[in-house]
């Protein structure tokens, strides 16, 4: 198999995951599909240092949205156990 080969399946397997990253972005007017179709079709029929450049750039995407979502949850989980306020001292 071609390295070229190699770099279409790579890049097939990226767009999937911010694909399935996209469903649960916070912000519904930010319209993550399309800007993500937009992303990945710049790159058609590049040459393989862009390609590779490209995929770079997709996977620290990947690295922010995953962090930006466990940020979310941790204060979800802080806010539910963690924010509520002090008990008055027993006398």
């Amino acid at each position: 198999m071609s390295s070229l080969q190699q770099l279409r399946f790579q890049a097939r397997r990226l767009y999937k995951e911010l694909h399935y990253l996209g469903r649960e972005y916070p912000d519904p007017n930010y319209r993550f599909t399309e800007r993500l179709h937009k992303c990945f079709g710049a790159y058609v029929g590049a040459d393989r240092e862009r390609i590779e450049e490209g995929l770079k750039k997709a996977e620290f995407i990947k690295k922010e949205i995953e962090a930006m979502y466990s940020l979310r949850k941790y204060r979800a989980m802080k806010q539910r156990y963690y924010d509520e306020p002090p008990s008055p001292p027993k006398p």
